[in-house]
């Protein structure tokens, strides 16, 4: 079983990223993917059906939006509102607010399991994780898609103005075309800005789908675990991959050794790197 990192939406890919990829990679579905899209899998461990997985994601967002106080009101709307038109700045507003609804949410589902087996809580937590993780996913597409939306309407601006009948005005139309390039190249967020920490979702691949191995196109995080001493493998363990790095779960997640009580996290783990070709 070959698992695609982090990403859970082939769209967040570029075409030349899913191409350097193996042929039989699929996408991490934490419950909410469409059903008999062979592109995704869900891991028989994820505990949350599709109904189940839904009424979670609703029911921590409001647990979210309950517990906020007026600092984090504040901040989320300033990343919605401003934020999404300025890369700078907003993403640490953003990673906070993300932060704390992350944390909060491990502690009621933590509070909700109290007697239960500690893998199924685990279990559970990072199915949670994840869904957030797919939502922050799908907020990002709509925030594409405006984008492109909103490119396409300032450049058909420009054409207009510059192509209309008339009289051309040079003050008038010069200004409108210098509004129409400035405005279509507003950067919204980008994916790093808009979703966990790779190493918390790497943990909940981990704890939902022990049997699977990664393959991500993301160079960031083969630096990250090359920066850390992660150990590679040969790369006839995963044919394709420019790196191949087998650890435990926690040693590639950061921790200095495994965690007391949590076992799973002493499952070893394969993680290959691919590059993607020229688009």
């Amino acid at each position: 079983m070959i698992l695609v990192f982090p990403q859970m939406h082939p769209t967040l890919l570029s075409p030349a990223a899913r191409a350097a990829l193996p042929k039989d990679a699929r996408h991490l579905d934490p419950g909410l993917a469409p059903r008999g899209d062979s592109a995704f899998l869900r891991p028989p461990a994820a505990p949350f059906d599709e109904r189940a997985a839904r009424g979670i994601l609703a029911d921590t967002l409001r647990f979210g939006q309950s517990v906020a106080n007026p600092r984090d009101i504040l901040a989320r709307s300033l990343v919605e509102q401003a934020g999404a038109l300025n890369t700078e700045g907003s993403g640490a507003v953003q990673a906070e607010v993300e932060r704390r609804l992350l944390g909060e949410t491990e502690a009621a589902v933590t509070d909700a399991s109290a007697g239960s087996d500690p893998l199924d809580v685990a279990r559970r937590q990072a199915q949670t994780v994840l869904l957030l993780a797919w939502n922050l996913e799908e907020l990002l597409l709509e925030l594409s898609a405006a984008r492109k939306s909103m490119d396409s309407a300032w450049s058909r601006l420009g054409e207009s103005v510059a192509l209309g009948e008339g009289e051309f005005d040079e003050d008038t139309d010069h200004a409108a075309l210098e509004l129409s390039t400035e405005m279509s190249g507003i950067a919204l967020p980008l994916a790093g800005a808009a979703t966990p920490p790779w190493h918390r979702l790497l943990a909940c691949f981990g704890v939902l789908a022990p049997e699977a191995v990664l393959a991500t196109t993301d160079a960031e995080i083969g630096a990250a675990l090359a920066e850390a001493g992660v150990p590679e493998a040969p790369l006839d363990e995963f044919p394709g991959a420019g790196r191949v790095y087998r650890a435990p779960i926690w040693r590639m997640t950061g921790f200095d050794r495994a965690p007391e009580g949590k076992p799973w996290l002493d499952v070893w783990m394969t993680l290959g790197v691919f590059a993607p070709g020229a688009e």
